[in-house]
């Protein structure tokens, strides 16, 4: 076997699996363990070297030195997660395992006949494996794998920050800058595991762990924002429903459900799937009720008109009744979304409700302007006279506006109370 060997193109050396190899004196033991022993299985052995006597040096303090005893020798196997050293002797195999996030550097010195590589730790430990052979390859594997563990550990770290950002953002309610932190750390999280896929099939098995421990959180955080959101644009459903915002509070019943499901389709513990399904359930009934909102809330107020004897007061009920009908008319009926009624209908409801609008204002008028007639009491006659002149003014702006086919402008009885007023101004205050 080659003092350095390049497993990936040359294959799997058998001390992988046999301790014993053949030499010119018979059988020869190399470790006391086949090398496979050490390997797990969620990596991948990428460079073997070995040495027959220097084994390994290490420099902390006192420099120490882990040395094969007797026809043993001293293994230095750079897989894609790790640098591990297997010293084989008499009272056992010795390991020595620098994972690459531990590694803060690794050089090569050749010399005349020999090479060695140094590896230093986090630590400062310094570790030195001396071959025949080049170390230049594996130093720059080993180099690049340090390089890519930093740097997948580095978006690991990072994803974990946004998550505790986000976390706060939601505690905040400030949804959108949750969003932005949520997004952050899946992007983190995300180029963390692509850069250590690059070493090859077993290395992400080494993050995985940590990868769904964190992606679970990203999850929560993300099923979290959903539902926020789904609340807020139900509380602005509500709100627009109570201000007659019927077409605002149905887009926003829209996009509650849209964030309900959207949360629903989070795998996540947190908040959970009845609560959210059961939100969901609920904006749907209401969406449902707020659709034949706008006509009833337009029959009931016709309603409270035709049972109001007072002109006056039913008056007032019948504007209402229009404004509301109005409403519910002015709709965009031509969306996906329809509410309850129809356009020809609704016209109609308007036309008589206009009709009657007009006939109890002038009803109204006619009333106020008997009281004015009452010469007793100046003061009274004059607002009787001006709430006549109201009405009837009010009268014929419907009348014009809306059914001037089906009502006549009541100017005689305009002209009656002016003059009935004029009548009452004239009067001597002493009388």
């Amino acid at each position: 076997m080659e003092t350095v060997t390049d497993i990936r193109s040359s294959g799997r050396p058998e001390i992988f699996d046999r301790v014993n190899t053949d030499g010119l004196f018979g059988r020869t033991r190399r470790l006391q363990q086949p090398l496979g022993q050490y390997v797990r299985e969620t990596e991948t052995p990428q460079y073997l070297v070995y040495n027959g006597q220097s084994g390994v040096v290490a420099a902390k303090g006192n420099n120490e030195a882990l040395t094969p005893a007797g026809d043993y020798r001293a293994y230095l196997l750079a897989t894609n997660v790790r640098v591990v050293f297997v010293v084989g002797d008499d009272d056992g195999d010795r390991t020595i395992s620098l994972p690459y996030e531990d590694i803060v550097a690794v050089r090569c010195t050749s010399g005349l006949r020999t090479s060695t590589l140094e590896i230093v730790t986090v630590d400062e430990d310094r570790w030195a494996f001396e071959c025949k052979g080049d170390l230049t390859p594996v130093r720059e594997f080993v180099d690049k794998a340090t390089q890519v563990w930093t740097r997948t550990l580095t978006e690991l770290d990072r994803a974990e920050s946004q998550v505790e950002a986000a976390v706060t953002a939601l505690e905040a309610t400030d949804l959108e800058t949750a969003a932005t932190h949520i997004t952050a750390a899946q992007e983190a999280l995300d180029n963390g595991r692509e850069r250590v896929e690059a070493l090859g099939e077993g290395a992400a098995a080494s993050i995985e762990e940590r990868r769904q421990s964190t992606q679970a959180r990203i999850d929560t955080c993300q099923r979290r924002r959903h539902v926020s959101a789904g609340d807020e644009y139900r509380d602005t459903a509500r709100r627009a429903w109570e201000n007659r915002a019927y077409e605002r509070a149905a887009d926003a019943y829209a996009q509650a459900k849209t964030e309900y499901e959207r949360a629903l389709a989070v795998t996540a513990p947190e908040p959970p799937t009845e609560t959210i399904a059961d939100a969901r359930n609920a904006i749907e009934v209401e969406y449902t009720e707020l659709l034949s909102a706008p006509v009833d809330a337009a029959q009931v107020a016709a309603s409270a008109a035709r049972a109001t004897t007072d002109p006056a007061a039913r008056a007032t009920h019948w504007e209402d009744a229009l404004d509301r009908y109005r409403t519910a008319y002015e709709l965009d009926w031509g969306r996906d979304r329809r509410f309850d009624g129809d356009r020809a209908s609704l016209r109609q409801a308007l036309a008589d409700i206009a009709v009657e609008l007009v006939e109890t204002h002038r009803e109204a008028g006619r009333q106020k302007r008997r009281e004015g007639s009452d010469e007793s009491n100046r003061d009274t006659s004059g607002a009787a006279c001006d709430s006549a002149t109201a009405h009837f003014e009010r009268a014929r702006e419907v009348a014009a506006e809306l059914v001037p086919d089906r009502c006549e402008p009541p100017a005689d009885e305009l002209a009656a109370v002016s003059e009935q007023g004029v009548s009452v101004e004239s009067e001597p205050k002493g009388r």
